[in-house]
């Protein structure tokens, strides 16, 4: 099973990207869902960076055409470049679509108080130093998770002073906020121990590369639960 996992890591995180994708899509063409579609954009957006992003696989064939020969030596030989991009992105797209969910003035403010700070952040440390095609930000992981993980308790306070709080099994809010907690929950320490064991340990490596994609897989495919049970739910 861990091989079968290993060996088609990528084919199976590509896979559950696009169901979740497609049923948010499917949700919003059924129910005009306006807050969703700044999530279900947030999915084609991963979707697409995850396909695009592979080209640094192709990058380690040696072809002899000239133009592949410039790409392999240039800055863009690693994607790295394109995750910073999106994980700026992200923490953009989670601001607003949580902004848009919450009614409260007051926390509405502090997310995008947020959203704004972690841009400016962002800009500058790559706009002062040369690590927009090398690394990310210093503690990214940590930053990310921390600032997700407040619009969605700021979500869930919110939830339990509603009315709403009776029919949260109906909301795809509440399961796309339960994922994102675990991810984000989950994946931290794991990426907080890479620098300790990653290099040296092959163990760890496998471990946290199945990990990593079972956590993606509950993830992505609750973003699918959510967007079916709901639109379920509102039929009845």
């Amino acid at each position: 099973m861990k091989e079968f996992l290993l060996n088609n890591y990528s084919a199976i995180t590509k896979s559950v990207e696009l169901i979740a994708a497609l049923s948010g899509t499917i949700y919003l063409r059924k129910t005009k869902n306006y807050p969703l579609k700044i999530f279900v954009q947030y999915l084609w957006l991963t979707v697409i960076v995850e396909w695009v992003g592979s080209y640094s696989m192709l990058l380690l064939n040696n072809y002899d055409y000239q133009w592949y020969i410039n790409l392999k030596n240039s800055v863009f030989c690693e994607n790295r470049w394109l995750y910073n991009i999106y994980s700026l992105l992200t923490i953009g797209l989670l601001g607003i679509f949580y902004s848009d969910l919450l009614k409260t003035k007051s926390l509405k403010l502090i997310i995008r108080v947020v959203v704004v700070f972690y841009t400016l952040f962002s800009t500058c440390f790559y706009i002062f130093t040369d690590a927009f095609f090398i690394k990310g930000l210093p503690y990214d992981n940590i930053l990310a998770s921390i600032i997700v993980c407040l619009f969605v308790v700021f979500y869930f306070v919110e939830l339990m002073k509603s009315e709403f709080i009776l029919i949260y099994y109906k909301l795809p809010s509440f399961y796309i906020s339960v994922a994102l907690l675990l991810w984000y929950l989950c994946v931290t320490p794991l990426f907080i121990f890479d620098a300790y064991f990653y290099d040296m340990n092959r163990d760890f490596i496998e471990f946290r590369a199945v990990l990593l994609l079972l956590i993606n897989i509950f993830t992505y495919l609750c973003f699918a639960f959510g967007f079916w049970y709901s639109l379920k739910k509102s039929k009845q």
